[in-house]
């Protein structure tokens, strides 16, 4: 099994960052600050952060700055590889984890069926706003091992959690037996971290959102999150 699954199979909490650049600076602002785990990403235009992402070519000079920092700090890096009908090949996934990549992490719509089957990385599937619990068990019998609970409308997006977020990420907890992290699609706060482990949640994934996107920003978030839990 992969470094994340087995961290979030064993660790009481766990803080991810995804990063809104592909920054080495980026990731070591978190790092430093005590982050698990990195998500870095290729082939997409990200909606949270307003930044696109080329190719893996283009982008691996400083993926494998990225990797060799979060090597030395013992912290996992997944990747999300493609989004908007641009994805990565099967032989891209082959690469990244032979520069040390651990997931990938995707939404459904966006993935190709044979990612779902590959073993060269673990399998994370975004659950997704209008998507239902049926196929979210599904995907778990398919070969998910991961969840990112990736289910809050655009509109939504910086607003703070509600209970009724909270009831959906507890709906999707009794559905799936598969670790789940939570993006902060919403504005969530260290204070929220307690609630998310009490319903069953597994972990977090901070991003622009709550972080900002200079180094400065990244680490004290980052910092007062590791710290919440």
């Amino acid at each position: 099994m992969n470094l994340l699954h087995t961290r979030l199979t064993s660790a009481p909490w766990t803080t991810l960052v995804s990063l809104p650049a592909n920054d080495p600076d980026l990731a070591r602002a978190a790092l430093d600050a005590g982050a698990h785990g990195l998500k870095v990403h290729i082939n997409v235009d990200h909606f949270a952060s307003g930044t696109s992402f080329g190719s893996l070519a283009e982008e691996k000079p400083r993926l494998q700055e990225i990797l060799a920092l979060a090597e030395a700090a013992g912290a996992n890096v997944g990747i999300v590889p493609g989004a908007g009908g641009k994805f990565a090949s099967k032989a891209d996934f082959a690469e990244l984890a032979a520069m040390g990549v651990d997931y990938f992490d995707a939404y459904p719509g966006d993935c190709p069926a044979w990612a779902v089957g590959q073993k060269h990385l673990g399998v994370m599937m975004a659950a997704f706003q209008g998507g239902n619990l049926q196929e979210l068990a599904a995907l778990e019998s398919l070969g998910m091992t991961l969840c990112e609970a990736s289910i809050m409308p655009h509109e939504e997006y910086g607003t703070p959690m509600t209970a009724l977020d909270l009831a959906r990420y507890r709906a999707l907890r009794l559905a799936t037996s598969v670790p789940i992290i939570v993006p902060s699609q919403k504005k969530l706060v260290p204070l929220d971290m307690a609630q998310l482990k009490a319903a069953g949640l597994n972990g977090v994934l901070i991003g622009a959102i709550v972080t900002g996107r200079v180094a400065a920003s990244i680490g004290e978030a980052t910092r007062n999150f590791v710290s919440a839990v």
